[in-house]
């Protein structure tokens, strides 16, 4: 004698489950239990477990208040001051292009002076020292003040990028670097 037994749970009714109203119901469900003794079935049907009243724990559907009653939404952060910490930073702003800017005027202007001259950049600064540290200080205040104002530098003109500055500026900080270097090592003159 074999004796199988299944036990399924089942909802009785499918509307039940695809019911889309504000009120869940609970759906109906019984236990159906199969036995099969020597080919035949016989099904046992047990009552569906009682369940707690669902209507009791339901909330009525709240409403949002009118547009009138709403909270005006939170301000904006305010904007933080830049100052001169942060464009000086190491990561900040202000000291490749500063760099960069003072490089390219004084790579030009020193290979100009010499070619022209045939005077070596130290020598051309024993000469006008004055006149040069105070070009430098205008380069430096002119770079500073739209950093300090929130200027992020990344307005291009035509062909004049940040992008470009920034790799001309690295060339002649090297440039200069160079011309010094060449100057020394050749006793005072660079080109001739």
């Amino acid at each position: 004698m074999m004796q199988l037994t299944k036990q399924t749970t089942f909802a009785t009714s499918r509307a039940s489950a695809l019911r889309t109203s504000a009120v869940p119901r609970p759906s109906t469900r019984c236990n159906v239990v199969v036995r099969a003794v020597d080919g035949e079935k016989t099904p046992e049907v047990t009552p569906p477990p009682t369940a707690a009243p669902v209507a009791s724990t339901l909330t009525p559907p709240t409403t949002p208040p009118p547009a009138a009653e709403r909270p005006p939404p939170p301000a904006p952060p305010a904007a933080k001051a830049v100052g001169f910490g942060d464009v000086m930073a190491f990561s900040g702003i202000g000291p490749e292009f500063i760099n960069g800017r003072l490089a390219m005027i004084g790579f030009v202007a020193a290979l100009g002076a010499e070619l022209s001259s045939g005077e070596p950049v130290l020598s051309q600064w024993a000469s006008e020292p004055t006149g040069i540290a105070v070009a430098f200080l205008l380069v430096i205040a002119g770079s500073l003040v739209p950093f300090l104002s929130g200027n992020k530098n990344t307005k291009a003109v035509g062909p004049l990028t940040p992008s470009a500055e920034m790799t001309n500026g690295r060339a002649a900080m090297i440039g200069f670097a160079a011309l010094l270097i060449v100057e020394f090592a050749s006793s005072g003159k660079a080109l001739f």
